[in-house]
């Protein structure tokens, strides 16, 4: 991901393996496509301000979204959780109003 830091990804990566308690080197390529939708999804929800990246909020939504959608991959449609919908509306408070403050 453009937005995110290198260092940031990583270490959500490292936290998605141990989230879902499979090790480095199985299923990466699909674990990595969990973390960038759910990082798309929580950027395009609370905005791409330096807050909201830097903020250990979005680490945890990122990883528990991924980990979500790879432990729920079936056909049927299910819900974001809603402790997890209300840590991104928090998060999105602070991501919109600071950029709100910096224009």
């Amino acid at each position: 991901m453009k937005n995110i830091p290198d260092d940031i990804y990583k270490a959500m990566n490292e936290m998605l393996h141990d989230s879902v308690r499979i090790p480095i080197g199985v299923d990466d390529g699909l674990l990595n496509q969990y973390l960038k939708a759910s990082s798309s999804y929580v950027l395009t929800y609370t905005g791409t301000a330096d807050t909201v990246i830097n903020d250990d909020r979005f680490i945890f939504l990122c990883v528990e979204l991924a980990s979500f959608l790879y432990e729920n991959r079936t056909t049927q449609v299910k819900d974001i959780p809603a402790p997890l919908k209300m840590v991104m509306d928090q998060l999105a408070l602070n991501g919109f109003n600071s950029v709100k403050q910096e224009v």
